[in-house]
């Protein structure tokens, strides 16, 4: 799925969602979301930003490591609720 369709009721503020934990789908605890890389010129998320506990060494195929911060493609979301989930 290239597109997202926001259903009604799934749009969720910035304030609601920081510091939500995040997850991958087979329930691995990454951390907590930091924060959100957004294109400029699209306006659209194209990363999330995931503080890890500096002393676990975590890693997720297809993300970035940056000190204690985990750069996770938008793309892998699969799903924000009471977790964000991210697939692997």
């Amino acid at each position: 799925m290239t597109e997202r369709e926001l259903i009604k009721g799934e749009e969720k503020l910035w304030a609601d969602i920081y510091d939500y934990q995040v997850a991958t789908s087979n329930a691995r605890i990454l951390g907590t979301l930091h924060e959100l890389e957004i294109d400029e010129k699209t306006g659209k998320i194209t990363d999330i930003i995931v503080k890890t506990d500096p002393e676990r060494n975590i890693s997720f195929k297809g993300a970035k490591r940056n000190g204690d911060l985990l750069v996770v493609p938008f793309s892998k979301v699969e799903k924000v609720g009471e977790f964000i989930i991210i697939s692997g």
